[in-house]
């Protein structure tokens, strides 16, 4: 029934903006982006410390990766078919991370997500060597054996995980830490239409609290205004527990995935709501930076001619997806009822980069180069991977120049857009401000600082901070220096003290006696205190003789170099009694 299906779409696919994705012989893809949703992982809101990638959710990823090793990266290009599209000049089986561009935030299931997605993209396989990894000689040894990576020819992909710390994650992630959109959503409620269905659904919410949300959420939680993390829940305990589905229906749980839908779009989808300007279009924000990454990794392909950016892989949250199809005009096209949903588990959008006609050796010429745009929503055998039209097109592609001029128009492409649109309190955000620069670190627009430089002009702020900090308190008196006095030097050594040989560095207050018998260093309060003069400002001390020790007098407004000599003898002496006050 799936494969008639698949047919009947392919029959339509001429007459609807909504395709099968299907290649023809004369296009040659040269880039492809793709933005993955997580796979299943444990609630939001639920018993676990964090949400954690299920083994579901890992068969999810899998799934997606080897859908797309099949379209882009299959083994025998002579076999095409509808779905197979593949790269020019990517490594097959072996990866080559310079051809590739993986980006994911720093959360537990995120990173998870992309360790099992690749591995369905580049699975183990024996004798396979990237010959930008120095290929099967560096596999080979003198006599002609071969050694395979472990785990059966395991690949290694190298991906850049962006904490909130690290400007990168604005990309994935938009609307994280951007104050104005949080203080969008706290006027949420205000809104008629949320408002109603607000008032609509306490009832719905209420049963459902009684029934199996109150596990977990305080009864004030149960309402409109959280209907996607109760939603969340509700829906990993219907799959995973089955005392739940005694609990609530199938109706139900759909009516509440509705719900959900329908606030999401509302938080991540109304681009009536402004924040810092009007029409700023704030509670997009998410879409808004995925959209100018996005052309990022396609204008870095084109900049250097292909040799890199060949597949190109974000992993995000439902968010960006939902502030994307609002932004591309896919929530209210033709095909709304694709886009309306919220993005099932492991859903992927994917954007190629692509030629008509023309030689594959050479580059084409920016005029000859397409975009398309491809959704699968979830990883069920049935979910195609299929191409919708954008910006309210009636093809299935757009020339590059024309979709770059429609992202261009609403897309969020430097740090300093960001901070300024978010009022962003992110430590980059403050660093921008202090040195009131011009806008820089660009996702491909305009100035853009590469790592390795930032790196070093923040090194250099750090070590000038450290040093002007040190500077102050050397002035303050916080750190002072102690120069030992050279009869000193000449009769202890450096690891001296009473463990000889086997003193180690941290025994600092051992020390040799002239004489060379080992003792404790002198200074310490059991010494002071003994039988002599008891002037103010004086303090008592212990120094060497010809007949032993004598207790002299030490001048604390004159500190002598010889009462901190380390090499003073008190062999035969008592500790001195504390005197009492």
């Amino acid at each position: 029934m799936a494969i008639w299906s698949a047919a009947v779409l392919a029959l339509l696919a001429a007459s609807s903006s909504a395709q099968t994705t299907n290649a023809p012989s004369n296009e040659h893809v040269w880039s492809s982006v793709a933005w993955v949703l997580h796979g299943e992982r444990t609630p939001l809101w639920g018993p676990t410390v964090s949400p954690a990638l299920t083994p579901l959710g890992a068969q999810q990823m899998f799934a997606q990766g080897s859908l797309l090793r099949d379209r882009y990266l299959r083994e025998d290009p002579e076999e095409k078919d509808a779905t197979f599209a593949p790269i020019e000049g990517i490594e097959r089986n072996a990866i080559d991370n310079t051809q590739l561009s993986i980006l994911t935030n720093a959360d537990q299931h995120m990173v998870t997500s992309v360790q099992a997605f690749l591995q369905g993209l580049y699975p183990p396989i024996l004798q396979a060597f990237s010959e930008n990894s120095g290929g099967i000689e560096a596999a080979r040894f003198a006599n002609g054996s071969i050694v395979n990576y472990p785990l059966q020819g395991y690949q290694y992909p190298a991906f850049r995980t962006a904490s909130v710390l690290d400007f990168e994650s604005i990309w994935v992630g938009g609307h994280v830490g951007c104050t104005k959109y949080t203080e969008s959503l706290l006027n949420f409620r205000a809104d008629d239409v949320v408002a109603t269905i607000y008032n609509n659904t306490k009832n719905f919410y209420q049963n459902l609290w009684v029934q199996v949300l109150h596990e977990v959420f305080p009864s004030s939680m149960a309402n409109f205004a959280n209907a996607y993390i109760l939603y969340d829940y509700a829906q990993f305990r219907y799959t995973h527990n089955n005392s739940t589905r005694k609990n609530i229906t199938a109706d139900e749980l759909a009516m509440m995935a509705r719900f959900a839908s329908t606030e999401q779009r509302n938080k991540n989808a109304n681009l009536s709501v402004s924040g810092t300007s009007q029409g700023d279009m704030i509670r997009a924000v998410a879409g808004r930076t995925m959209a100018a990454k996005t052309l990022s990794f396609l204008r870095e392909n084109i900049r250097l001619g292909g040799a890199t950016n060949k597949i190109n892989i974000a992993f995000t949250t439902l968010e960006t997806f939902v502030a994307w199809f609002a932004l591309s005009g896919l929530v209210t096209g033709e095909h709304m009822a694709e886009f309306k949903p919220l993005p099932e588990p492991g859903g992927m959008m994917v954007f190629e980069l692509f030629s008509i006609g023309g030689r594959t050796d050479s580059y084409p010429e920016l005029d000859n180069l397409w975009v398309r745009f491809l959704y699968r929503n979830g990883t069920d055998p049935g979910d195609q991977l299929t191409t919708y039209s954008l910006f309210n097109s009636t093809l299935g592609r757009l020339p590059f120049r024309e979709f770059m001029s429609q992202v261009q128009s609403f897309d969020v492409s430097t740090i300093a857009e960001w901070c300024k649109l978010c009022d962003g309190v992110s430590l980059f955000c403050s660093d921008l401000k202090s040195r009131n620069s011009s806008p820089g670190l660009s996702s491909g627009r305009g100035a853009f600082i590469q790592p390795t430089v930032a790196g070093a002009i923040g090194a250099a702020v750090t070590l000038a901070v450290a040093g002007l900090l040190f500077f102050i308190a050397i002035l303050l008196g916080v750190i002072r220096f102690h120069r030992t006095g050279s009869d000193t030097k000449a009769c202890t050594g450096t690891l001296g003290g009473f463990k000889g040989a086997e003193k180690m560095s941290s025994d600092t207050d051992l020390a040799w006696a002239r004489g060379g018998t080992r003792h404790e260093r002198t200074g310490s309060w059991e010494l002071r205190g003994k039988k002599g003069a008891d002037v103010e400002g004086q303090e008592e001390g212990v120094s060497p003789s010809a007949t032993g020790v004598t207790v002299r007098a030490r001048d604390l407004t004159h500190p002598s170099k010889g009462m901190d000599d380390d090499a003073i003898s008190i062999a035969g002496q008592e500790p001195v009694k504390p005197r009492e006050f």
